[in-house]
């Protein structure tokens, strides 16, 4: 009995001893995976800083990241490497939390730039290395819904911002958002409670459970820049300043994702010897020494402006059911009676063809930073320089650059060509201004100079239309045209008509677009549209005349369109043909008929080149 029990204990010895090294084994192999996984993430922060090119690219195989990379080396920017964590992991699937920063002036433009780099990466583990497969869309699933902000602004300084956010958690990974690198967090709840987040490079996690309608509270403060030399995104001074939506003072995904357009309902103080403008239809009190200013959002919106200036004075008129509130030192020109009767014409003639903007607000606020002119458009409000500009000119380039932006209360896109449907939509509209000011003579010298500037300033093959989230330019006058195009094509009554569908439709999406204008047209667009806002060039047409035969080629991508072509005869006669233009080479064929010359677009209806 001794022996046997001697026995057993050896061998449940030696299988406790088995079980514990495979235990041991097993630890240190999961031990090795976590670290190798760690090791790769350290040296992607080592390599974001370093200037090495190579190295960067081969542990980073995404092609804008790595461009980006390139471009802070080429512009000698200082990189700064941020908070790296894994914050998911499955097997041989990680997620990480990358960051970085690249500094060189306002924290909000640097917030911009560097969400670049900055974002969630998917890793993957292959023979026992992980290696960076891709980027993650921190907005591919997710979706904010509301905003209730409280701002408190002391001038010259600071702001401090309370906002309790809706949100839909739909994606594994929690949640991330775009938020200002310099902001101070104080407080972060989720639904009443403490949760797990990390926030670095401009961008803020949180480790939310897929679940609707959560309530995140985030409480920060953040100290705005004064530098007199960098005073777009952010300035703040004792007598004026602002926050642009571009400084992301509030937490946001992008410019034009359709997950982040959310109903806001923002209160605002500041000391009542100030008056401010937020870029929603707005109502202010004085409570005290404070001014108190209550803003709501008609429809859903994304990034919001602010701005304020001791010596403004504001006036409201009314035209129909818009308020017109001009937010503006006396000595502004154009005067504010000037200001309302172009408002007033822009808006009838917008109207007669595209029926009622989207908001019952509108209003023209200065920037006293610097610089004159319309300057851009924030969510409801007109913002202009230290003065404002030429309403409408028809020389030496005609412009509506004031209609221009009174033009964008029609229309708010998201998705795949945002700036399209905006800034090419408004530049259109000049056209349509300019023709009920000096007549319709007007347009042709129009889209002439809108060419020039397309061509001059080098957007053909630099950027399509489809993709041009940063809105480098190209849409305006390349967006323009097609919509010219288009207007030829259908007719401008079909175009009113598919614009006003459009607009009222409720959704603001280049699908819902392509829909109206084919239920118009009575035929599918999407081919021809895709061809125009897809490519990042024109057309160059080759066109070679034999006899009574042109042969007709398309040099680069392949566009969609009605191309006419006014033909001369041997006999002195004259015929005009228009050819469906839709592959890389057609032919015109004049049966009993010899061709002595030809003009291609005679009535300059297209934006191309001829080779």
């Amino acid at each position: 009995m001794t022996k046997n029990l001697i026995a057993n204990t050896k061998i449940y010895t030696i299988l406790l001893f088995t079980l514990l090294t495979a235990a041991n084994r097993c630890f240190a192999q999961n031990q090795y995976k976590t670290n190798n996984l760690k090791q790769q993430i350290a040296l992607i922060d080592t390599a974001f800083q370093k200037n090495n090119i190579g190295d960067f690219n081969n542990l980073v195989p995404i092609p804008d990241v790595q461009e980006f990379y390139a471009s802070l080396i080429n512009e000698k920017l200082t990189k700064q490497a941020g908070n790296s964590r894994i914050i998911r992991t499955d097997k041989n699937t990680a997620y990480v939390f990358l960051s970085g920063l690249a500094l060189y002036g306002n924290s909000g433009d640097e917030t911009n730039y560097s969400s670049n780099y900055t974002g969630i990466y998917k890793f993957e583990r292959t023979s026992g290395f992980w290696k960076l497969k891709n980027r993650v869309n921190i907005d591919q699933a997710n979706r904010i819904k509301t905003h209730h902000i409280k701002l408190d602004i002391l001038p010259g300084k600071s702001i401090k911002i309370k906002d309790t956010l809706t949100l839909d958690v739909n994606d594994f990974f929690g949640f991330a958002t775009k938020l200002n690198h310099r902001a101070k967090l104080e407080n972060l709840s989720l639904n009443g409670s403490k949760v797990d987040f990390t926030f670095s490079g401009g961008l803020l996690w949180v480790n939310a459970k897929v679940k609707k309608n959560q309530k995140l509270l985030i409480e920060y403060s953040i100290n705005v820049e004064k530098d007199e030399k960098d005073q777009n995104s952010a300035y703040f001074s004792e007598a004026f300043g602002h926050v642009r939506n571009q400084y992301f003072w509030h937490p946001f995904f992008s410019f034009s994702s359709p997950n982040d357009r959310a109903d806001f309902i923002l209160q605002v103080t500041i000391p009542k010897a100030y008056h401010l403008s937020t870029s929603l239809p707005q109502k202010e009190s004085v409570a005290g020494d404070l001014r108190i200013i209550k803003a709501k959002s008609e429809q859903a919106t994304f990034g919001l402006s602010v701005y304020y200036d001791k010596d403004w004075e504001v006036t409201t008129f009314k035209k129909d059911q818009i308020d017109l509130v001009v937010y503006a030192t006396k000595d502004f020109l154009p005067g504010k009676e000037a200001l309302y009767a172009a408002f007033a014409k822009d808006y009838d003639t917008l109207q007669k063809h595209f029926g009622k903007p989207l908001s019952n607000y509108i209003g023209i606020v200065q920037d006293r930073t610097g610089g004159n002119g319309w300057q851009n458009r924030s969510n409801s409000i007109i913002v202009a320089g230290e003065k404002g500009s030429n309403l409408i000119t028809d020389k030496p380039n005609p412009r509506a650059i004031f209609g221009h932006e009174i033009a964008h209360g029609w229309t708010s896109p998201t998705g795949p060509a945002t700036n399209f449907l905006t800034e090419g939509w408004a530049t259109y509209a000049e056209s349509l201004l300019l023709s009920s000011v000096y007549g319709d003579s007007i347009i042709n010298k129009f889209f002439k100079s809108q060419k020039r500037i397309y061509i001059n300033n080098k957007f053909d093959a630099n950027g399509s239309l489809w993709d041009d989230y940063s809105n480098s330019g190209v849409s305006y006058s390349k967006g323009a045209w097609l919509f010219y195009m288009l207007e030829h094509q259908l007719g401008k009554k079909n175009l009113s008509i598919a614009m006003r569908n459009f607009i009222s439709s409720g959704d603001q999406s280049i699908q819902s677009f392509i829909h109206q204008l084919s239920r118009v047209a009575g035929s599918d667009m999407e081919p021809m549209l895709h061809s125009w806002l897809k490519s990042k060039e024109i057309p160059l047409l080759n066109i070679q005349q034999s006899g009574n035969q042109l042969k007709i080629r398309q040099e680069r991508d392949v566009f969609l369109f009605p191309l006419e072509i006014k033909l001369k005869l041997k006999d002195g006669s004259y015929l005009n043909k228009v050819i469906s233009i839709n592959s890389q080479e057609q032919f015109l064929n004049i049966a009993g008929a010899e061709i002595d010359s030809y003009t291609v677009d005679p009535e300059h209806k297209l934006l191309l080149t001829i080779k």
